[in-house]
């Protein structure tokens, strides 16, 4: 096989019609012709004897020059066209033979497919006639297969009908249209169709390519030797590299011999996507799916855009409850799917309607060939001005499905307010009842198409790493940067910025094993590191938003909302919604906490880029996420988001495989259970990791009257002084004699929250625990209070001075927070290093001699007249500033507090210890 050099047009005559001045054009645009032809799957046409077909005379379309012929099934019986023209349509009187089948109902016919057929049946019928379609070969198609050219053909005036009996149904026809005939013809029904033709008969036969053997061409040439035809159906395959709908084995054409009366332009079965059609609606499969048709005759089924209905019970088994917040039952997701179709059957059946397309979409059709529209129809009003796409969010039927339409935002705010008011689907919606899923400490993760985080200028640095692959992984880049034998980042934090970059996409349920993924991957805790993550860089509430205003939707590449539904449901678990966000506007971005993005196909705006820093600069978060497999462009826009938020992190260019630590052993999602665990991502959602903070409130001594007679009014308050819930099994308190009690297994005291321990006896509360003693625990004349964790560590320590005692108008304090982490480089950011203390008692303290200590020994003293007010806090930094009420500064020259761990000690003026705060 050899591609042929470019041929310019020849001139050919044709016979009866043509004569030898007309020319085959290689622009038929030229002659108001039809734009081109599609031959999907095609076969080329022979000679009488079996060879090339180089009579111009027989030939009404050629391939372009680029194209080429083969052998598809390998079986050798092709005729090679080598260098030579590839003729697709050949004539002989009024038979026609075609190399495709050209207009089945699965053709886009946005080329002019249709609009040629029906040409050359009005040129061998004058425009009207009975085609009957031959359904008694075993042919693979039915007349089904064809219906959009069946009633195409009908709107024009002709008739077609299916038949399996040809030969009996023949004295009724003026044509007969063949496809791939299984079984041959027998000798009666060859002589039959040969008298047939002989008499005026039209025959239209197609023929299509030999790959994998699925063609009938040997049925085809016996028929065309009965008729002693010019032409025969080669056993070969057509394909075109250069000129093609997409994929070389759907060559496209424009070499039109137009002395055949073939090529004119006229209507055909093409839908305008910048127009608003009338349609009829003909069937209502269910709440979002109807079949429509237009005025053409061309029938097709719509997937209404921007809707999803539940699924009926008969089709439960693709339903996914994780798509429904709040609802957990298939069951009544069945029923209400039904409620949707009989809702749709209501207003849809039956009427003709407006169908309208949406131009943010990449097209009209969506993976399935549905068209994707917009219905607008007379609900009662006397004009089409009800929406029926937005009416059925608004009212509860259906949910919005996050594709990249642009009306989004609107179908968002309606779902929104259609769930808070528990319409219809939403009537059971629960999801503050919804359990905790798939939360627990991080073992392992995996990372779909990995890919390394860089620098701007380089590599980076390990302490803005909290995730590597293994050991056991390589690197393979196309110009980025290499790591050489490095441990490979696969994820970059920048805290400043507010911004994470993640090597690959965490939360893609394309890896579920339930949307048909070979294994189980629920048993990784990549939802709870995200979720960590987010939690760690946001410091406001709100949803986790995932753009989808970028060109994401459908790309393997990318994430939208839709791709996303078992995460959604882990955040569930934590009353935190997750929505997708196609209009990054300051409005739109308001509700979140966190944005994910992933590879944009599309670049971002100047506009978008403002609203999402100043997203940022009010607390939220943007975690930026690749894959390996994603095209440059998409992964520069990417790379420029992160730049225009202010970070040097950025997506490399190069992928991540590893042989021995993967997924289904498949080396590109490789597993990895490399974490620096000093950034607090790895355990369970909330992250304990600091923050809970335990504090002692008071310390109540002196009961009223005999204190051995009113145990329960000798009591300690325990404060949790973090942001975070504080699991209290296994730890203990005791006094200066040692006397002891453990918190009960199980307890746990939430953020914000506090706890009396009472000496005496009671009923265990939430806010109320009984030692069960017999004997007063502390003295009235000194003691001091001591907490130890479940390891036995030393968490805190009061002095009965330093407690609100009787007076209840003590303060004491307890170190809040700790922050030992400073942004960038903690020696070149010691202001960003410090703690937080709290005055947790309910009167002023005085702070004058007071010393703060690490586990080493560094000391800060309070200056003379310090003091704290009940209930407020004091920051002491590292580094260097001017001391205010709020803000106090140690002037250490290099950083005091370990970023892996210490001990905060704070002693009163007479050197007693009376606070112990961990990390």
């Amino acid at each position: 096989m050899r591609r042929r050099s470019f041929l310019t047009a020849l001139a050919l005559g044709t016979a009866g019609a043509a004569s030898s001045s007309d020319t085959l054009v290689a622009d038929a645009a030229a002659a108001t012709a039809i734009d081109h032809l599609e031959f999907d799957s095609a076969a080329s046409l022979l000679d009488a004897s079996g060879g090339r077909l180089t009579d111009g005379s027989r030939i009404a379309v050629l391939a372009e020059s680029t194209a080429w012929n083969g052998d598809g099934d390998g079986d050798g019986d092709a005729v090679d066209y080598g260098s030579a023209d590839v003729p697709l349509v050949a004539v002989d009187g009024d038979v026609v033979g075609f190399g495709a089948t050209l207009v089945a109902d699965d053709a886009n016919f946005r080329s002019g497919n249709e609009e040629f057929v029906l040409n050359v049946w009005d040129a061998h019928l004058g425009g009207s006639g009975t085609v009957l379609y031959d359904e008694g070969h075993d042919q693979y198609n039915s007349l089904s297969g064809f219906s959009n050219m069946a009633n195409y053909a009908e709107e024009a005036g002709y008739t077609v009908q299916a038949t399996s009996t040809l030969a009996a149904d023949l004295a009724t026809a003026d044509a007969v249209w063949l496809t791939g005939p299984a079984t041959a013809f027998t000798s009666s029904e060859q002589s039959a169709l040969v008298d047939f033709v002989a008499n005026g008969g039209a025959l239209f036969a197609h023929d299509r390519s030999d790959y994998s053997n699925y063609d009938e061409t040997a049925n085809l040439n016996d028929l065309a030797e009965a008729l002693s035809l010019a032409f025969r159906f080669n056993d070969d395959e057509v394909v075109d590299d250069t000129n093609n709908a997409g994929v070389s084995y759907t060559p496209t054409t424009t070499r039109f011999d137009t002395a055949f009366d073939y090529f004119g332009d006229r209507p055909g079965l093409e839908i305008d996507p910048n127009a608003t059609h009338d349609v009829a609606v003909i069937d209502v499969n269910d709440g979002d799916t109807v079949d429509v048709r237009f005025d053409s005759g061309r029938e097709e089924t719509v997937r209404i855009l921007g809707i999803d209905t539940p699924e009926k019970e008969q089709y439960q088994r693709y339903e996914r409850e994780e798509e429904w917040e709040g609802i957990e039952s298939l069951d009544y997701l069945a029923t209400w799917g039904q409620n949707a179709t009989d809702y749709a059957v209501q207003e849809l059946s039956g009427a003709r309607v407006d169908i309208s397309f949406d131009g943010a979409e990449p097209s009209i059709f969506d993976a399935y060939d549905r068209l994707l529209g917009y219905i607008h129809y007379d609900a009662g009003s006397g004009s089409r001005d009800a929406f029926y796409n937005y009416d059925m969010v608004a009212k509860g039927y259906a949910r919005l499905y996050a594709s990249g339409f642009s009306n989004h935002e609107s179908f968002a705010a309606a779902e929104r307010t259609a769930r808070a008011d528990g319409v219809n689907v939403w009537t059971d919606s629960d999801p503050d009842a919804s359990s905790e899923y798939r939360n627990r400490d991080a073992d392992d993760l995996f990372v779909p198409k990995a890919t390394t985080v860089r620098t701007a200028s380089g590599g980076i640095e390990d302490a803005r790493v909290p995730l590597y692959a293994e050991s056991t992984a390589t690197q393979a880049t196309t110009g980025g940067y290499d790591y050489g034998g490095a441990d490979l980042p696969l994820m970059g934090v920048d805290e400043t910025a507010g911004v994470a970059v993640v090597g690959g996409l965490l939360v893609d349920e394309a890896y579920e094993q339930n949307e048909g993924f070979a294994v189980d991957t629920s048993t990784y805790e990549n939802f709870v590191v995200l979720t960590n993550l987010v939690d760690y860089l946001a410091s406001r509430s709100g949803d986790v938003l995932v753009d989808g205003g970028h060109g994401q939707f459908a790309e393997d590449y990318a994430l939208s909302a839709e791709d996303v539904a078992y995460y959604q449901r882990h955040l569930e678990g934590f009353d935190v919604g997750l929505e997708g966000v196609n209009d990054l506007t300051g409005e739109n971005l308001d509700r979140g906490r966190a944005l994910l993005v992933s590879t944009p196909p599309q670049a971002f705006t100047s506009a978008e880029l403002d609203a999402v820093g100043s997203f940022v600069d009010d607390g939220g978060a943007v975690i930026l996420l690749g894959a390996s497999n994603a095209p440059d462009a998409p992964v520069t826009n990417l790379n420029e988001v992160a730049a225009g938020l202010g970070t040097d992190i950025r997506l490399n260019d190069d992928a991540v495989s590893d042989a021995s630590n993967n997924v289904n052993g498949d080396s590109s999602l490789p597993t990895t259970t490399v974490f620096d665990t000093s950034f607090p991502l790895f355990d369970a959602y909330p992250a304990t990791g600091g923050s809970g903070s335990l504090a002692i409130a008071t310390i109540h001594e002196d009961a009223a009257g005999d204190d051995s007679t009113n145990l329960e009014d000798e009591y300690v308050v325990f404060e949790n002084a973090g942001s975070g819930d504080l699991d209290l099994t296994g730890y203990t308190v005791e006094d200066e004699a040692g006397h002891t009690y453990a918190f009960p297994t199980g307890y746990t005291l939430t953020g914000g929250a506090s706890v009396t321990l009472h000496t005496g006896s009671g009923t265990d509360t939430d806010a109320d625990l009984y030692w069960g003693r017999g004997s007063s625990v502390w003295n009235n004349s000194g003691d001091t209070c001591f907490v130890y964790d479940d390891a036995g560590s030393l968490v805190v320590q009061q002095s009965t001075s330093e407690s609100g005692g009787d007076d209840g108008g003590s303060g004491s304090i307890a170190v809040q927070s700790v922050h030992p982490d400073a942004a960038g480089s903690d020696g070149d950011n010691l202001e960003d290093e410090y703690v937080v203390f709290e005055n947790t008692g309910s009167g002023s303290l005085d702070l004058t001699g007071y010393t703060v200590e690490d586990s080493v020994g560094k000391t800060y003293r309070f200056p003379s007249g310090a003091s704290l007010d009940a209930g407020a806090t004091v920051t002491l930094h590292t580094g260097s500033g001017a001391d205010t009420a709020a803000d106090r500064y140690w002037a250490y020259g290099s950083p005091v507090w370990n970023n892996t761990g210490d001990t905060v000690n704070v002693f009163d003026d007479g050197g007693s210890q009376v606070e112990s705060y961990t990390y």
